[in-house]
This record gives structure tokens, C-alpha cells and sequence, in this order.
């Protein structure tokens, strides 16, 4: 299957999802001496985290905080199957953990809806991926104002063990936007504010 092919392909670029490597003041007015106390200024908002993109700007999810971080790129043009994605891993091998925003096409006839590729097409490829899985949570959700449908997996891997997954898929078209990230469960639930924000704020260009 196409969906199975571009899925499988992406894994086979980066080694695999379970490798094991790793974006004037305005004028006050003239205080007077009949002008009443200012009154208190409000914080300042936070800034936004920066975002790591895609060189062909199809792709960008904020770049975790602080240092040990390393965030790459890949890309796949295969006719019919062109696929864009970025990743964000851990440098410390001992704490498996990425995060990864991906777009990627299909042929027309191989469209499918977010909640088909979640619960009928990708278990296929977990199971190549991964010695057993369970899906503990499938359900439909909403991201950036667009229908998805999220995945929970519980795993183990060959070499890496015991695996956590977070997936949701989204599409446009014939095009497949996925938003995932995986690693030890331990890392996982530290990592969980850079979870939400990769989850909250990946981009798509050819999501509308």
C-alpha cells in the first residue's frame, strides 16, 4: 500500500523511528501634575519558542528548550510519495526520546481519512518497528483548528525495550501530516512540556 510504503520509507531514511542513534512603543501621552498614577504595566508575554523548519518551509515545529538537542531534516521525493520531515532528538543516547512533524503524499487513489490511517494502516508499520504493541488510546481529536485522530502506544523494541508512543495524523488532500513523538518512558514523561508544545505548535504549509 502506498500509505504502508511512504510510512515505511521515512523509517528506513532516519534508521528507523526506534534507531537507537538519534520562529515601535506606541506615543504615551504628557504625564501632568493633574494626571493620575500610571497604572501598573502588565508583563511582558513570553516569547515564542523558536521554530526549527524544513528548508522547503513545508514543515516547522518549535525547537525544544535548552541545551542536548540535536534537529535534522529529511526528504523523500519518490514520485507520488514525496515526503518532508523534521525531527528533534535527544544527543544522549541513554535517554531515547524524539519528537518528529512529517508531510507526505500519496496517489490520489490511495487517500484514506486520518482515523483510517490511524487505526487501519500504521499498526502495520508498528509491527515492523517494534517486537509487540498495544494501542492503549485511539481517539478523534482536533489540532490547530483541523479533525485528527491520536494514537497512545505502548511498545517494546528490540534493542531500545520498553517504548512509549504519542501519534496523530491529520490530512489534506492527498497529503498526511503526522505529529509524534516516542521514546523511554521514563524520558517520556519528563519531556511532557515539549511534547505539548511539539503537539500544539507544528506547522504544515499544505495543511489549510
Amino acid at each position: 500500500m502506498a500509505h504502508l510504503r511512504a510510512h515505511v520509507l521515512l523509517s528506513a531514511l532516519l534508521a528507523a523511528a526506534c534507531d537507537g542513534s538519534q520562529p515601535g512603543p506606541s506615543n504615551m501621552p504628557v504625564e501632568t501634575a493633574k494626571s493620575p498614577p500610571a497604572a501598573p504595566t502588565a508583563p511582558a508575554a513570553a516569547a515564542e519558542p523558536a521554530l526549527f523548519a524544513s528548508k522547503d518551509g513545508l514543515v516547522a515545529a518549535p525547537r525544544p528548550s535548552g541545551d542536548g538537542w540535536d534537529c535534522v531534516e529529511q526528504t523523500a521525493t519518490e514520485p507520488g510519495q514525496e515526503t518532508t520531515l523534521i525531527k528533534c532528538r535527544h544527543t544522549d543516547k541513554s535517554r531515547f526520546f524524539f519528537l518528529l512533524a512529517k508531510d507526505y503524499a500519496v496517489p490520489p487513489d490511495q487517500v484514506r481519512s486520518a482515523e483510517q490511517l490511524a487505526t487501519d494502516v500504521f499498526p502495520s508499520t508498528y509491527q515492523k518497528l517494534f517486537q509487540k504493541f498495544e494501542i492503549t488510546e485511539s481517539k478523534p481529536t482536533t489540532r490547530a483548528g483541523k479533525p485528527g485522530h491520536e494514537l497512545q502506544i505502548s511498545a517494546v523494541h528490540a534493542s531500545m525495550g520498553e517504548i512509549r508512543k504519542r501519534e496523530l495524523v491529520q490530512t489534506a488532500g492527498n497529503h498526511v501530516f503526522v505529529v509524534s513523538a516516542e521514546g523511554l518512558p521514563d524520558v517520556f514523561d519528563a519531556e511532557a512540556s515539549a511534547i505539548e508544545a511539539w503537539f500544539s505548535g507544528a506547522r504544515f504549509k499544505n495543511l489549510p
